[in-house]
This record gives C-alpha cells, structure tokens and sequence, in this order.
C-alpha cells in the first residue's frame, strides 16, 4: 500500500496539512504522526483534504485525536476542501458537528 503524501505549512500561526492519498487502516498511522507532530507544536490546525480519495474510520480516528489535542491547547482542527464521499461519511458519524469544514484552505484559516 502506498503511503498518503502529507506535508505541513505555516500560514501565520496557523499549522496547514496537506493530505493527498489513501486514509485507511495501514496508512492512517502515518497521518496520525503528522498530526500529532503539528498538535503539539500548535493549537491551531487546518487539515486540507482536497487530495484524499479515500478515508476510512481510522483516518477520523486520526483527526477527532489530534482536535482533542488542539482542544486542550485552546485551539482547534478545521477542514478544507473535504471530498463529498468523506464528508457524508463525517455527517453520519456527527463529526461534522465537531470539527467545521470550509470550502479552501484560506477561508479555513480565515476562521480562526
């Protein structure tokens, strides 16, 4: 199985992840690093899913951790550019109430 493409920017004090790829359960571990990484250095995370094709329950398994851990910092996760299929899968989990979602990565860290 090929390993998502993941890589992380700083837009001001905002951390921006970009995530391209397969999110299940073998290459979920990898995503959960790089979350983890940019949860303990910033409180404020913008994941940018425009690249992701796939993503299973582990992969929000990945993101609800890394929310908690922006959470208890006093900041938070927002998505950007979240494909449909995965969207609809975090509106029947009720993600989605957790965690907004924007239409691009700028209006993502706009919000914060």
């Amino acid at each position: 199985m090929e390993k998502p493409v993941i890589n992380t920017e700083m837009k001001g004090s905002v951390a921006v992840i970009t995530v391209n790829g397969r999110i299940d359960s073998e290459t979920s571990p990898a995503l959960d690093v790089e979350l983890t990484k940019a949860a303990s250095g910033n409180s404020k995370l913008v994941i940018d899913l425009k690249g992701v094709d796939y993503m299973s329950s582990a992969g929000l398994r990945a993101i609800t951790k890394a929310s908690q851990a922006a959470e208890e910092k006093g900041g938070a996760v927002k998505l950007a550019s979240v494909p449909e299929e995965i969207n609809s899968v975090m509106y029947t989990v009720g993600l989605n109430q957790k965690i907004s979602s924007y239409a691009t990565v700028d209006e993502a860290v706009a919000s914060f």
